[in-house]
């Protein structure tokens, strides 16, 4: 049996020339999400992570403050199936697709609020392989997810998974067989560094906590929950 906590990056740059970093409050979700291990003695027997710098940093947060408690991670393995979808191309795609409709005038993307109403849309639309010119086809994304399902089960002990919002959002659409609208709606609810658990029998996943950030709810904390 494996324990598998599967953690959202901290806050990425949103608005910047380079979304794949952490801004400081990434970096402080990502430090007390390790000083929260820490407290519960939490350690983990395998670690993977996306190939995206902000996978990475969010690791690097976490084991930073773990390794002052003298808990150690095992060397990271990098897996290219739970990088996020390119949203931005997906956007710009569904954008260029409505061009041509006079009566739907063009979003203000650099708006967050903005950028996530179309970039639901985009996802619906990419589902039902109505967008040109993507790099990735939807069916594409789900495979290498799944074939991420796979890895970690393979483990036995406690795994700790760190990715981005649409991977986990299609972990749980796998394992409790969610239909796309669902998921692209549970994808933009996914706090920064929330907090998904599964515990495994084989290829057998079961559920048992989603999105939480037990870090972020102290009071004083409050301010740092995020969904960018």
């Amino acid at each position: 049996m494996a324990e598998v906590i599967v953690v959202r990056h901290g806050q990425a740059a949103f608005g910047t020339d380079d979304y794949d970093r952490l801004t400081g409050i990434g970096w402080e979700q990502a430090r007390l999400l390790g000083a929260h291990f820490a407290d519960i003695e939490q350690g983990f027997d395998a670690v993977f992570t996306g190939t995206m710098r902000r996978h990475r940093e969010t690791l690097a947060g976490i084991s930073e403050v773990l390794a002052q408690a003298d808990i150690h991670l095992p060397d990271a393995v990098e897996l290219p199936g739970l990088n996020e979808y390119d949203f931005h191309s997906l956007v710009a795609s569904y954008v260029a697709a409505k061009e041509d409709v006079p009566e739907e005038p063009q979003p203000d993307l650099a708006n967050a609020k903005n950028f996530y109403r179309v970039l639901r849309l985009a996802l619906l639309a990419w589902s039902r392989g109505e967008l040109l010119n993507v790099a990735e086809p939807w069916q594409r994304f789900e495979q290498r997810v799944r074939g991420t399902l796979a890895a970690t089960s393979a483990i036995r002990g406690r795994v700790l998974v760190v990715t981005s919002g649409g991977p986990i959002s299609a972990m749980l659409r796998e394992v409790l067989k969610l239909d796309v609208e669902t998921m692209v709606n549970t994808n933009l609810q996914a706090k920064n560094t929330g907090v998904t658990r599964y515990f495994t029998r084989g290829s057998q996943f079961n559920l048992n906590m989603f999105n939480a950030v037990p870090h972020l709810e102290n009071v004083s904390h409050r301010h740092l929950i995020t969904y960018t």
